[in-house]
């Protein structure tokens, strides 16, 4: 078949040669009078890339880098991920009527490819590696260091895939590194940002598209372009099979090899290409390729290579075709799908959410369990189901015993085989069990299941469960409440100490809680435990308390009891008794006795044990005496302590020495009390403070009164006469008025 009716002059080729590090993939003109030996792999003039930059060969895709720069985006196997991809060329062979592809003849001049509208223009790029489902973002500078989405969307289905993140800085988006990647090593899981959480399978079809705050900027669509086999067919030449989809430009092509083995063989390179054309030799030599691209969309790619040991090298290295979706005046390609034989989709790091095909169903939501008669219904809102992940065939719905018998849980339950179905009945009553509802599909069962009231992601907060009153010991009949904090628990219960959670098979089973329940005083002690289930079946902890009927008893005596006296007053401290008797002590009574007249009575809470015992007199000796209360009575008395109230004695302060000349203060005293403390002020009692904490000492052999001293010089006190002073003791004694005189 012919495309088109106008001759070619040229061919147009690829140029990956740039300046500065910048990609720039321009085109160069291949005259049938052209050197190929002036050209590098390509067409690249052979003096490589402008301004020192070193020429990028590897991997599936062509850039220059700044010198010294280290390679990025290292794939699978070790190949150079460059997002600029362009086109390759050099080797086409030139007719009357254009380019000879395996019978096709298409003039380049009228038939071009149309670009999409979103598809992004050089600097920017999107590529697509749809085998490993990883997609790479250069260029978009003007948003560096910006919050951006990948999406993948599925016609006819929506998003299937996305991942929120930041751009690279423009300094690094300027040294040529990707702008961001995802689902590959350095880059974003799929997911990432809250999106879904599931690696999407990308497929020919589906739109990649790159968002900044909602709005789309640019998007590509994956090609359908592959691999399907290749063999040696002679010891030095290898032949690769593919395909490319109806929408495919079969002139928008490149094949290659990628094996870093290849280094160490007459290519010396780690990559070999071909591109549509016969079979032509390799611009720096050591093979000859061509592609033929056949009428159906099937091509071939043939290597024909110097040894049997270089051609059995290139035959275990990565097979990769690449194509795009426009390219424009300068050459560069945009929108670009790297296809890469044997490679394997999934997460491409560790952490990153699984495949579709190997999440299971999600499950239902919004479950709702309804008696109907001796019926029970039980609805529920279909799921989303994951993107891509196989579809939901059905749902099951169980019953199942909130219980355990030796370690057994009984069910009940129904399977729907319809995934549009939103409710079921369930024959009898569901008293005493949960109600679990799950999708089904080919991958099993949704977990966890859906519940009455949850979401998917379900509330796994336990409940708390309490009882009144409490365990101890009672004389009567008692009535005992238990009560769980969340509405609508269950609660079981067992009154020989078995655990409710797992009644042995020769026990009482336990027993589900209704209403408040009698012990009775002449059954004896009894073990209560209980524990909550709440409307998620959750399980509380199991609680345990003990009733003990018998006689009753008032508490034990206070222990370690002291009294201090001070004015008209006595501070008592106490002990708890060991002996709180027959129920919680609920107090204490504290009384100080005098030798002659009326005791002085009061009392304390019963978590007291200390208190200001206040209306004593003075100079009267008291024994105190404090007695623990409980609901039976007064319990035993404690020991008695004696104590004296009195007026504290009032420290007597004189002054000996009293001095003061310029950066010198003296003063020096006697006071009736030592160990007093003395603050000295300005003016009188409301003065500002200029010393204080001064101790009054032993008094020294011989003497009555202790003594004290104060000096303060430049630097280390006033330098001012404070006069008149006023002093002040810890004990009660005053000095007022000191003067100060000058010497």
């Amino acid at each position: 078949m012919v495309i088109g009716t106008t001759s070619l002059a040229t061919v147009k080729t690829l140029s990956r040669c740039q300046g500065q590090g910048r990609p720039r993939h321009g085109i160069t003109t291949l005259r049938r009078d052209d050197d190929p030996s002036r050209l590098g792999m390509g067409g690249c003039p052979r003096q490589g890339c402008r301004g020192g930059a070193e020429l990028d060969t590897l991997g599936s895709a062509h850039r220059c880098r700044p010198p010294g720069a280290a390679l990025s985006g290292y794939g699978r196997r070790g190949e150079v991920v460059m997002s600029k991809f362009a086109r390759g060329g050099g080797r086409r062979k030139a007719t009357a009527a254009g380019l000879v592809i395996s019978g096709m003849v298409i003039s380049a001049s009228v038939a071009p490819v149309t670009a999409h509208a979103a598809v992004p223009a050089f600097p920017d790029n999107i590529t697509i590696f749809p085998d490993r489902d990883f997609v790479s973002i250069d260029g978009f500078a003007e948003h560096a260091g910006e919050q951006v989405t990948i999406e993948v969307q599925r016609p006819h289905v929506g998003l299937i895939g996305s991942a929120t993140g930041r751009m690279a800085t423009a300094d690094s988006i300027a040294a040529g590194n990707p702008a961001i990647e995802v689902n590959h090593p350095g880059g974003l899981c799929w997911g990432a940002g809250g999106g879904l959480q599931v690696t999407p399978d990308i497929r020919a079809g589906d739109i990649v598209s790159v968002k900044f705050g909602g709005t789309v900027a640019a998007d590509a669509t994956t090609l359908d372009v592959g691999v399907t086999g290749g063999a040696l067919t002679t010891p030095t030449t290898l032949v690769i099979q593919g395909r490319l989809g109806p929408e495919v430009d079969p002139t928008f092509l490149e094949h290659r090899i990628i094996e870093p083995a290849l280094r160490n063989t007459d290519v010396a390179r780690r990559d070999v290409r071909a591109v549509p054309g016969p079979l032509a030799n390799a611009p720096k030599g050591g093979y000859s390729s061509g592609v033929q691209v056949a009428a159906d969309g099937s091509f071939t790619a043939t290597y024909e290579f110097l040894s049997d040991k270089t051609a059995a090298v290139a035959a275990e290295g990565l097979y990769t075709v690449t194509t795009w979706q426009d390219q424009d005046a300068d050459g560069n390609t945009q929108g670009v799908t790297i296809s890469e034989f044997g490679e394997v989709g999934g997460p491409g790091m560790g952490g990153c959410p699984a495949g579709a095909v190997q999440q299971g169903p999600v499950s239902p939501t919004g479950v709702v369990v309804r008696a109907e008669g001796d019926a029970t219904s039980v609805s529920w809102t279909p799921p989303r189901q994951t993107p891509g992940a196989a579809p939901i065939l059905g749902y099951t719905v169980r019953a199942v015993d909130r219980l355990s018998r030796n370690g057994v849980q009984g069910e009940i339950g129904v399977r729907v085989n319809d995934p549009d179905a939103t409710s079921v009945i369930l024959p009898g009553s569901v008293e005493g069990k949960r109600i679990e509802v799950r999708s089904f599909g080919e991958a099993g069962e949704s977990w966890p299941p859906a519940l009455p009231g949850d979401t998917v992601s379900g509330d796994f907060t336990p409940p708390t469960v309490t009882a009144r009153p409490a365990g101890g010991v009672y004389t009567a009949d008692t009535l005992v409440t238990l009560t769980a904090d969340e509405p609508g628990s269950e609660i079981y219960y067992t009154l020989d100490g078995s655990d409710p959670l797992e009644a042995g098979t020769t026990g009482p089973a336990a027993t589900l809680y209704t209403g408040p329940f009698e012990l009775k005083a002449a059954d004896g002690p009894r073990t209560v435990r209980f524990v909550a289930f709440d409307p998620a079946g959750n399980a509380s902890q199991a609680r345990l308390e003990k009733y003990t009927f018998g006689t009753t008893r008032a508490p034990g005596a206070p222990q370690s009891v002291t009294a201090q006296g001070s004015n008209a007053s006595a501070t008592v401290r106490w002990t708890a008794p060991e002996d709180p008797g027959s129920s919680p002590v609920t107090g204490y009574e504290i009384t100080a006795t005098p030798d002659s007249g009326a005791p002085v009575t009061t009392t304390a809470g019963a978590s007291a044990s200390s208190l200001l015992l206040t209306g004593l007199r003075n100079d009267t000796k008291y024994t105190v005496t404090i007695v623990a209360v409980n609901a039976v009575g007064r319990g035993a008395s404690s020991a008695p302590v004696e104590v004296i109230p009195a007026v504290p004695a009032v420290d007597k302060l004189a002054i000996t020495l009293a001095k003061w000349k310029a950066g010198d203060l003296r003063l020096e005293g006697t006071g009736s009390i030592p160990g007093a403390s003395l603050t000295l002020r300005v003016g009188g009692p409301d003065g500002p403070v200029f010393a204080s904490n001064v101790i009054v000492q032993p008094a020294a052999a011989g003497a009555v009164n202790g003594t004290w001293s104060l000096r303060l010089r430049t630097g280390l006190g006033t330098v001012q006469n404070p006069s008149p002073v006023y002093i002040s003791s810890s004990k009660g004694g005053v000095l007022d008025k000191v003067t100060l005189p000058n010497g």
